[in-house]
This record gives structure tokens, C-alpha cells and sequence, in this order.
């Protein structure tokens, strides 16, 4: 299974993949569980697994950094980790980084408790895993009891795929709703805002 090489990472940051997919479509969603869950817990738990350079979780912490989170950036490559740190100094005031922890992980594990993330974050990383339900089962150990998966990936039915993965290395929105319905993740459904890519929000019981 390929995967993604640091050494390329100026391509996750390309004004063509901000046309292609604003990442303010996406944290609205996500901000709108936040607060959810702002309102009921205070403060709650969130994790970016495959953070890569930060595209989607920075302008997300920078949207949440008034609340009371601690939010924690995964990824397998500690290259990666160092550009994400860089990118997060440029942006967040230096009292909000405390509130962000950066860790090593590992494809089938994860470096969390159990039962201690209230919202998780997959962006463009289920096309990279070797052993789905293995890497969705680490993902339900760390998820709190309803706690929230949002998965984003390239689309395999994209009819006009210009950027991302080859069509064959990618997986469908179909494919990723039965795997996750076979793990029983509950209240599994499809958000439309992207042509690219597949949104799914799921939760954990």
C-alpha cells in the first residue's frame, strides 16, 4: 500500500487543493460537535490521526482555541510532526500550545488511553492503511462511548480526479460506510461537501 512521502509535503499545502477542497467545509462540521460537546462535557478530547502538515487541524485548533480542549496530532512519520510544528507556531499563539500534544503513532496503534478521545479526525489516511478493520478497531479502542469518527478521503468514484492518489489506490464512500457498519459504528451517513472527496460521520458504541 502506498504511502504518502514527507518529502512531498509542499503538495498538501497548494492553492489548488484549497479550491479543490476548502478545509472551512469541513471544520464547520466538526466545530459543530465541538460545541455540542462543549456544552455538555466542557472540556473534551480531540485527536487528528495522520495530521500530516496540518491542513485540516490547524485552522481547526485556531477555530476552537477559546474552548477547553486538548487536542492531539498523530502521525507515523516524525518528519511530518516537525513540519505540523512548524506550521502550528506560525499560526497559534504561543498560550494556546499547551493545549497541543504531537505524538508518534504507529498504523495499528495508537499511543491513547482507551476510551479517551470524544472526537477523532481520518483525513486522507484510510486510503493509505494496509489492514482496515485492525486500524477502525484501534480507532474504536481510543474512542469514547459515542464518540465521534469523522473520516475524509479522495474519492474512488471521482470522475475527475486531477490531484490526490491514482483512482486505484483509492477507496470508495460505499466501501468505507460497510467496513465501519461492520465494525459497529452507529449513525454512519454521508456528508456532501466536496467533489473529490467523501465526508463520513460516524459514532463509536
Amino acid at each position: 500500500m502506498h504511502k504518502f512521502n514527507p518529502s512531498e509535503h509542499k503538495k498538501l499545502n497548494l492553492e489548488e487543493r484549497y479550491r479543490l477542497m476548502p478545509p472551512e467545509l469541513f471544520i464547520d462540521e466538526i466545530a459543530k460537535e465541538a460545541g455540542n460537546l462543549s456544552k455538555k462535557e466542557g472540556a473534551f478530547v480531540l485527536a487528528d490521526v495522520g495530521c500530516g502538515s496540518g491542513f485540516f487541524s490547524i485552522p481547526l485548533i485556531k477555530r476552537l482555541q477559546n474552548k477547553n480542549i486538548l487536542f492531539f496530532a498523530l502521525d507515523i512519520s516524525t518528519e511530518m510532526l516537525g513540519i505540523f510544528i512548524k506550521n502550528l507556531k506560525a499560526e497559534i499563539d504561543e498560550s494556546n500550545l499547551p493545549k497541543i500534544k504531537t505524538l508518534q503513532s504507529e498504523e495499528a496503534f495508537l499511543p491513547l488511553g482507551d476510551r479517551s478521545v470524544d472526537l477523532l479526525i481520518l483525513t486522507n489516511v484510510f486510503h493509505e492503511i494496509e489492514n482496515r478493520k485492525a486500524f477502525l478497531n484501534e480507532l474504536k479502542r481510543v474512542l469514547k462511548k459515542r464518540g465521534t469518527l469523522f473520516v475524509l478521503d479522495w474519492d474512488k468514484e471521482d470522475k475527475n480526479p486531477f490531484m490526490g492518489p491514482p483512482i486505484s489506490e483509492r477507496v470508495s464512500e460505499k466501501e468505507t460506510q460497510a467496513v465501519l457498519t461492520e465494525l459497529n459504528f452507529k449513525g454512519i451517513r454521508a456528508l456532501p461537501l466536496y467533489s473529490s472527496s467523501f465526508v463520513i460521520r460516524a459514532e463509536n458504541l
